[in-house]
């Protein structure tokens, strides 16, 4: 089990949730789409994928964590937790959402709702100026 010291806070600072779609291929894979998969945002630069997924284990079984790294190998702060059941997936999305590791604060949303995000922003950068 993780032992990050976890507070939670109401604050609303965190890095941005608007992240590439390819970027975010390109870190992790493939894209988690549904109501057991979890968009993580303001890692701990260190933060391993094992580390993530002590931080959720907690909550239920972790099928798989990634924390996202760029080509270099360095982290991008920000990762995907696939939870056991949508339940579990919930219950550590209320409980993290908004708390903070190691001084970090944390977002947890589902990530289906950040992927619609991704393929909106992208689609809108993609289009060519009339």
């Amino acid at each position: 089990m993780y032992n990050a010291n976890v507070t939670r806070t109401s604050s609303d600072g965190a890095t941005s949730l608007a992240r590439m779609t390819g970027r975010l291929l390109l870190s992790v894979g493939r894209p988690y789409e549904n109501d057991m998969d979890l968009f993580v945002d303001g890692l701990p630069p260190s933060f391993s994928n094992k580390e993530l997924a002590d931080l959720f284990a907690g909550f239920g079984t972790v099928l798989r964590a990634d924390v996202a790294k760029n080509r270099q190998g360095t982290s991008l702060q920000f990762g995907f937790v696939a939870m056991g059941t949508s339940r579990e997936a919930y219950s550590a999305m209320a409980h993290l959402h908004k708390s903070t590791v190691d001084g970090h604060l944390l977002l947890v949303i589902l990530a289906e709702k950040q992927w619609s995000a991704c393929r909106s922003q992208s689609s809108v950068q993609d289009t060519p100026a009339p």
